[in-house]
């Protein structure tokens, strides 16, 4: 799984609810002005992405305010979803932070930040935080070379290249392509097929992809979907990603398992393709593990070069 949050709690609290400022839903009128400036910010954190936002928004009860040319998400706690939080505040400079601090001072808000990346955590020196907490390797980020998944080049992942090798080899008449609405239908019909493993996690996972691929034809216009057919037409994997500076960031992949080579295949194709038409990427962000052993396996079967660790930032009300 790539989409994968292991929250303490359900939630059980409201997000901060502040008179004095308007914070609301995100829907299609407010969505190109939130993508605006998370496009803006300078991060690599998938925290930090449209799709981190809008695939999430339901669990971790996103709202947003958009004042004083500055953009502010509630939520909840990454790591604890009975305690109301923010995101970090998006805005043009680093006065952003500061001005924002103030401003929900003076609106009475609990003052809490979670998530926040590594890169990130200078802004807060000046603001005088009570504690700063690891959320650890759970969390934290996992990115790659995105040319080293695009080719498969070298001993280090020889096994990726023969699945590849393999899928291409058992399904001839396979195609790879951008994923329309129609496809949208099919890859919904391959998420139920495949279901999920009946934790709390699991089944908000399960919700949060099948929305979205519900709203492909409005979700389209922001992010990179692609399908897989085997040779029979069937598809067999599906995949949903999103371009920010020199990142793909990886919101979405399920694949249909039985089929060998399917997930390493679609992976490879959509790397290779993305970095071709777009020149300026690096990195590919495939996101956190959230301690779950599997998947830890799976994504450091990949050679991450690097992780990005993120924390919570707490003041004194």
């Amino acid at each position: 799984m790539t989409l994968y949050r292991q929250p303490q709690t359900r939630p059980t609290a409201d997000t901060a609810t502040l008179p004095c400022l308007p914070f609301s839903d995100i829907d299609s009128r407010n969505m190109p002005r939130l993508a605006a400036y998370l496009a803006a910010t300078d991060s690599r954190s998938c925290d930090y992405t449209l799709g981190g936002v809008i695939l999430w928004a339901d669990l971790f009860r996103y709202r947003i305010c958009e004042t004083e040319g500055m953009m502010l998400i509630s939520g909840l706690m990454e790591n604890d979803l009975s305690l109301p939080a923010f995101s970090l505040p998006l805005g043009p400079d680093e006065n952003t932070l500061p001005r924002a601090v103030e401003l929900l001072r003076d609106c009475g808000s609990p003052l809490r930040f979670s998530a926040i990346p590594e890169d990130r955590l200078h802004l807060f020196a000046a603001t005088a935080p009570r504690s700063v907490q690891d959320l650890g390797r759970d969390w934290s980020d996992y990115i790659y070379p995105i040319s080293a998944l695009a080719t498969l080049s070298g001993n280090r992942l020889k096994r990726k290249r023969n699945h590849v090798n393999r899928f291409f080899s058992d399904h001839p008449g396979r195609s790879f392509a951008a994923m329309t609405p129609a496809d949208a239908a099919e890859c919904r019909s391959l998420l139920h097929f495949l279901g999920h493993d009946g934790s709390f996690i699991g089944r908000a996972e399960f919700k949060a992809v099948d929305s979205f691929l519900w709203r492909w034809a409005e979700m389209s216009e922001y992010f990179h979907g692609r399908v897989l057919r085997d040779g029979s037409g069937r598809i067999v994997s599906f995949t949903v990603g999103e371009v920010k500076d020199d990142t793909l960031h990886v919101h979405i992949e399920k694949t249909d398992h039985s089929v060998t080579g399917a997930g390493e295949t679609i992976n490879k194709l959509f790397c290779e393709e993305m970095l071709e038409t777009y020149s300026r990427l690096v990195y590919v962000n495939r996101q956190d593990d959230a301690g779950d052993p599997g998947l830890r396996a799976a994504k450091e079967s990949w050679r991450p070069v690097m992780m990005l660790p993120k924390f919570n930032v707490t003041y004194i009300k």
